[in-house]
């Protein structure tokens, strides 16, 4: 329950002061653009921090990191909901998504090893439904204390949640033995400066101006460089020996795009292009989030009598189709949107169960948080662009861009099975296609 707290309390975080944006404008009498920031900058933070949460935990303790860091983001809630200004309530927002950003891949990592061999898929099923709620139920609860108690209200909940939280983690986790792995080597600040620029220009360059590429690219480069040559790096990138979980690490951005870009499109759709409400665009998202985690919490049966493999095939099929499905309803203004938001959540739910079976059974317990941090990365980075690419194609070509991106965004999941096929372990072995005891990273939001 305290790995699960704070679970949520991270996810909900990432959706819940959208809807606070135009109170928080009004009152603080800041520029929208500079308001947003708030958004934004809690993104950048948590990208940042998800990497190098792994090797923090190393250094300090599995138990010890996971606590400190929901106090680290219960004080800068506390410290967001007494801001006066715009510029401390971003510099605050920051700080949040740096204590938040290690919680969901860390949780992986605590109950893979509490819950060993067949017990893994279903208690981190647990905490992947725990992170499809969070995004679920930010904006509508976002809404309603904004409405009630004013936008101050949507931090100062954090607090009673996250001191149960590390109560809770501090009272009853303890690690199995033999003792976690401590590293005494100093962090490699180095290497997590040349991440942050390679993450924060890709960033900007998907929101803003495509001239930070080179900025991006040059930095991830040197980045790779040095990880790989150090003793200690900052982010231990010798978790690609393992070949599944390599070629999954491969297709999490392609993932990561369509994931992301449907979940931009969708309110889109259903407010302009049909004419819905707020709330009843909100009950048809929701029909995708139900769908999606009621196949996390059945991971284990389906991994016992399905090749992890052959699940990746059905969910990718099953969101194409729901795509097509939606990009019908796109060009002709009329159709079943339920029944295509339901399939988009059997999609991404198999997909996820298949993933991890795939790509997390052989990893070993030691490498499973870093490998959990890279794969939340590289799919958040990857969402980054299919958004800014979704809102390009909306920008310039109205309800033929949206038509369009459906049509693309089809071939994505597709798409994601081909490095997890090249990638695959070598002839011999059935394990790495039966991931009867694998558990791996849950989705943000489904």
């Amino acid at each position: 329950m305290g790995v699960l707290l704070g679970t949520v309390l991270q996810a909900v975080d990432g959706s819940i002061v959208n809807v606070a944006v135009p109170q928080i404008q009004r009152q603080l009498g800041a520029p929208l653009a500079v308001v947003g920031w708030a958004v934004t900058g809690y993104v950048l933070a948590s990208l940042l921090a998800m990497p190098l949460a792994a090797s923090l935990a190393e250094r300090i303790g599995m138990r010890e990191y996971f606590a400190g860091s929901v106090a680290f983001f219960i004080a800068a809630s506390a410290a967001c909901g007494l801001s006066r200004s715009a510029g401390a309530l971003i510099v605050f927002r920051v700080l949040q998504g740096f204590g938040a950003g290690g919680l969901l891949p860390l949780s992986q990592g605590v109950l893979m090893s509490l819950f060993p061999g067949g017990r893994r898929a279903p208690a981190v099923g647990l905490v992947g439904t725990a992170a499809v709620l969070g995004p679920l139920f930010g904006p509508p609860l976002g809404g309603l204390l904004t409405d009630v108690f004013g936008w101050r209200s949507i931090f100062w909940i954090n607090v009673p949640l996250g001191i149960a939280s590390v109560a809770l983690v501090l009272r009853y986790l303890h690690p199995p033995a033999p003792p976690e792995k401590r590293v005494s080597a100093p962090l490699d600040w180095r290497g997590a400066a040349l991440l942050a620029v390679s993450v924060t220009s890709l960033q900007l360059a998907c929101a803003h101006h495509p001239g930070f590429l080179p900025l991006a690219a040059g930095a991830s480069l040197l980045f790779v460089r040095r990880e790989r040559a150090i003793p200690a790096p900052a982010v231990d990138l010798s978790v690609l020996r393992h070949r599944p979980l390599a070629g999954t690490l491969v297709a999490a951005p392609l993932y990561g795009v369509g994931l992301y870009a449907s979940v931009f499109l969708l309110p889109l759709l259903l407010e302009q292009r049909l004419g819905m409400s707020a709330a009843m665009a909100g009950v048809v998202m929701a029909v995708g989030g139900v769908s999606s985690g009621g196949f996390m919490l059945g991971a284990q049966p389906l991994l016992n009598r399905f090749r992890a493999r052959n699940l990746c095939a059905a969910g990718a099929a099953a969101f194409a189709v729901s795509m097509l499905l939606l990009a019908r309803v796109s060009l002709h203004g009329a159709g079943e949107v339920v029944f295509a938001q339901a399939l988009r959540g059997v999609g991404t739910g198999l997909l996820y169960v298949g993933m991890q079976g795939f790509a997390f059974e052989s990893v070993p317990d030691e490498d499973v948080a870093t490998s959990a941090s890279l794969f939340f990365l590289l799919r958040q980075l990857g969402g980054s662009v299919g958004v800014a690419l979704a809102a390009v194609a909306l920008d310039q070509h109205a309800n033929a861009g949206m038509t369009a991106a459906f049509f693309l965004l089809a071939l994505m999941a597709p798409i994601s099975l081909i490095p997890m096929h090249l990638w695959q372990r070598k002839p011999g072995s059935r394990e790495a296609e039966r991931g009867a005891q694998g558990a791996g990273p849950a989705p943000e939001a489904m």
